[in-house]
């Protein structure tokens, strides 16, 4: 075995022992590999990002940079090791100044192993390097997501190039076209804080046991921790009980919601499905133009217009009157039901509807019959006081 080759051996090994699977990946018989490095981010680090509409958020962790190499025959006695940088949120002309770097970076340590040093920059320096600061400001410009940075002689002389001359190859900008880069960005966001609660060890509030934070279900809002077998029978208490809206934090006057991912995980299948049907029938319920289809074999909710008494199922087809629940009968009053009308100079008064009779297409209601009043054997014109909803 060479010296080059040992040197390269003893340099992978150490590699793979410093960094688990998910950050170094040795490619097998190839002298190839890839290390995935997340950036130690500051603490209350914001992200800010600009496009139709400004939106801020914190942020915890951003996508990886990875790096990709090969380590050719004569390293690292003569040559470098041939690499790409990739990011998802760095612009081309950012990873064209880190590759100039890592350039630099090797001819300063010329026949040594540089990886390592490579590594420890990109970890722990990029940001200081690129002078990114929170928030950290990205636009979407032409689909590609653009980082904003400070006054850093290095990178200004990569901009001012690229304007004159192709980036650096090596420089390469990860872009979904199909996906949001907000969405990619805090969906990695959420994936990594889920993995450092998963490895902490936590107390439940209910039972008192203390387990790791994988057997554990966090309420994002108050951040009160349970373990999930307490969680799992209160959740499947609530739901058999219909009470699909109270699936709140168990803590006292603490009103922060399971979301109905943590409920899913919890619960059976079909557990789930009556508490999805039964907070989608909660949710309906609470809105002012949503009613229910009246057909007993369909109960679809459907939505009304304003000013219009008249619903139409998206479901059966069944048109009727949002009031008496029958088909819909145009401008005629409903056969059955009471309606209450209110006069300063008068009572109150209920009366069956077929005392009424409409006002052609004014759509006004005028008695003509003596109301329990003041004012009896008089025909009111009620005008202007009850507007007739057909």
């Amino acid at each position: 075995m060479s010296a080059n080759q040992e040197a390269q051996l003893d340099e992978l090994l150490a590699l793979a022992s410093i960094y688990d699977e998910e950050e170094f990946r040795k490619r097998e018989s190839m002298q190839k590999g890839e290390i995935r490095l997340c950036l130690e981010l500051p603490p209350n680090f914001r992200l800010l990002l600009k496009g139709q509409a400004c939106i801020e958020c914190g942020i915890s962790f951003l996508p990886p940079l990875v790096l990709s190499f090969e380590l050719p025959t004569d390293y690292p006695s003569s040559s470098a090791p041939g690499f790409t940088l990739s990011s998802k949120w760095l612009s081309r002309v950012q990873i064209t100044a880190l590759c100039k770097r890592l350039d630099e970076l090797w001819e300063e340590n010329r026949g040594n192993v540089v990886l390592f040093i490579w590594i420890q920059f990109l970890k722990e320096e990029t940001l200081e390097f690129l002078n990114i600061q929170s928030p950290l400001e990205i636009q979407n410009i032409g689909g590609q997501p653009q980082c904003k940075f400070g006054h850093n002689p290095a990178v200004e002389t990569a901009v001012e190039k690229s304007e004159v001359q192709e980036l650096d190859k090596r420089a390469v900008q990860e872009v979904d076209p199909n996906t949001d880069i907000l969405t990619q960005l805090l969906d990695f966001n959420e994936a990594q804080k889920q993995k450092v609660f998963d490895g902490k060890i936590f107390s439940c509030g209910i039972c008192i046991s203390e387990n790791l934070g994988s057997k554990s279900l966090l309420f994002k809002e108050c951040q009160h921790v349970y373990c999930k077998a307490c969680m799992k029978e209160y959740f499947q208490f609530q739901i058999r009980d219909g009470k699909v809206q109270c699936l709140t934090c168990p803590e006292t006057e603490c009103m922060s919601m399971a979301t109905p991912a943590q409920v899913k995980l919890l619960v059976s299948q079909d557990e789930f499905a009556r508490y999805d049907r039964l907070l989608l029938q909660w949710s309906l319920n609470l809105m002012a133009d949503v009613v229910y289809c009246p057909r007993m074999s369909c109960c679809m909710a459907v939505i009304i217009e304003p000013d219009t008494t008249m619903g139409i199922c998206p479901s059966c087809q069944y048109v009727f009157c949002t009031l008496c629940k029958r088909t819909y009968h145009g401008l005629s009053v409903c056969k059955e039901g009471k309606i209450t009308v209110e006069y300063p100079f008068i009572h109150t008064s209920t009366v069956e509807s077929s005392q009424f009779h409409l006002c052609g297409n004014l759509h006004l209601c005028i008695y003509q019959t003596p109301l329990h009043s003041k004012i009896p054997g008089v025909t009111l014109t009620l005008l202007g006081v009850y507007m007739c909803p057909h």
